[in-house]
C-alpha cells in the first residue's frame, strides 16, 4: 500500500496489520479529530486553520518514524495506536478535568478504547501479544520525557509548524541528522540539532503555549462542560468526532452556550498581570536535544549557552502561566 504522507512523503507499507489497524473504526474517528483542537470554534480564515492536520495523520505519522528508526513491529503498532483515545478538541478538554499542564487526560482511556474495539482481535490474528502494546511506556523511541526526543514529538512538530516556522530546506537538514543510539532519538549534527530545538520553542510561542491558546482551550472546555451539565452531551461524546459534539453544541437551543460559542469565535485579549479576567497555565513543552559527537552524546544546551539561555527564558516565562484580560467586542 502506498501512504502518501503530507511531511514525509510517499511510504511503502508493507505490513498487512498495520493496514488493517489503519482500517479499524477506532483508527478512523482520529481522522475526525484536529490535531490542533477546537479548530472547529474558530473562523476558517483564522491563522491556526492553515492546518487541517487529523490525529490520524499525526498517528500515522509517528509510525512512519518508528519504521524509519527500525523500531520492532510492536513499538511501530504502540505509535500508530498512540493516540487512539484522543477526546474530541484534542487537548482543551484537558482544562475541564484539571490536566492542562500534564495534557494527559485521554491516556485514562486509551486500554478501555482498544480493548473495546476490533483491535485486540486484529492483534491477535496476527500473534502480537496485546500487552505489549499497551504498555507504551516501554518503547524508548516511541515516547520520551521532556526535554529528550522521541517519536511522538518529532512528528507533531514537524507535522504542525512545516507550514509556518520550519522551511523545506531546514526540514530536511533535521530529518536527515536524525539518528538513534542506544534506543533514543538523537541528532548527529549540532546546527541540526539547535534548529529543531530553536524552532521548537518558537512552535510554542506561536500554538502551543501562549494566551490566546490557553483561552481558547479554556473557554471551549467550559461550553463543554455546559453541555455535559445541561445533558446536551454525554461523556461518551467525548470520544467521538469534533464535527459531531461542535453540531450538538451549536444546534443546542441553549442561549448561554450559543452566545460562548459565537465568543470564542470573535475572541480577542490582551496580557495585563496587574488587570486580569484569567490566569492560565498549560503544558510547556521545550527540547533540549543529544548530539552525537566523536562517538560521545552530549546535550545541546551544554555545549551551546546561547540557547541554553533561550530555553531558560522561555521555561521562566512560561511556567508563570498567563494573566489574561478578554477585550469586549
Amino acid at each position: 500500500m502506498l501512504y502518501n504522507d503530507s511531511v514525509y512523503g510517499k511510504v511503502n507499507i508493507r505490513e498487512k496489520i498495520i493496514m488493517d489497524l489503519m482500517n479499524s473504526r477506532a483508527m478512523q474517528r482520529l481522522k475526525h479529530i484536529s490535531q490542533g483542537g477546537p479548530l472547529i470554534f474558530l473562523p476558517s480564515d483564522h491563522a491556526w486553520n492553515k492546518s487541517k492536520t487529523t490525529r490520524f495523520e499525526h498517528s500515522m505519522g509517528v509510525y512512519i518514524l518508528l519504521n524509519k528508526f527500525d523500531a520492532s513491529l510492536e513499538e511501530q503498532i504502540a505509535g500508530l495506536l498512540h493516540d487512539i483515545s484522543h477526546t474530541v478538541f484534542s487537548h482543551s478538554l484537558d482544562f475541564l478535568f484539571n490536566r492542562n499542564i500534564e495534557h494527559d487526560y485521554h491516556e485514562n482511556f486509551k486500554e478501555e478504547i482498544i480493548l473495546n474495539s476490533e483491535i485486540p482481535s486484529i492483534l491477535k490474528k496476527n500473534g502480537i501479544d496485546i500487552k505489549k502494546i499497551l504498555n507504551e511506556k516501554k518503547f524508548g523511541l516511541l515516547e520520551r520525557k521532556l526535554p529528550d526526543l522521541c517519536a511522538d514529538r518529532i512528528d507533531y512538530f514537524f507535522r504542525d509548524f512545516k507550514l509556518y516556522t520550519v522551511s523545506e530546506k531546514e526540514f530536511k537538514i533535521m530529518f536527515d541528522a536524525l539518528d538513534v543510539f542506544n534506543n533514543e532519538i538523537i541528532f548527529k549534527d549540532k546546527n541540526a540539532a539547535r534548529i529543531f530545538a530553536e524552532k521548537y520553542i518558537q512552535a510554542n510561542k506561536l500554538f502551543w503555549c501562549n494566551a490566546l491558546q490557553a483561552t481558547i482551550f479554556k473557554l471551549v472546555s467550559d461550553v463543554v462542560k455546559l453541555g455535559l451539565d445541561e445533558n446536551i452531551l454525554t461523556k461518551d461524546d467525548l470520544f467521538s468526532t469534533d464535527e459531531i459534539v461542535y453540531n450538538k453544541l451549536k444546534n443546542s437551543g441553549d442561549n448561554e452556550i450559543i452566545d460562548k460559542i459565537k465568543s470564542i469565535s470573535e475572541i480577542k485579549i490582551i496580557e495585563d498581570e496587574h488587570d486580569y479576567d484569567l490566569h492560565l497555565k498549560t503544558k510547556v513543552r521545550y527540547t533540549d536535544p543529544k548530539i552525537k559527537i566523536n562517538e560521545k552524546i552530549i546535550i545541546l544546551s551544554k555545549i551551546d549557552k546561547s540557547y541554553e539561555k533561550i530555553m531558560n527564558d522561555f521555561i521562566q516565562r512560561a511556567s508563570k502561566g498567563f494573566f489574561i484580560k478578554i477585550i469586549e467586542s
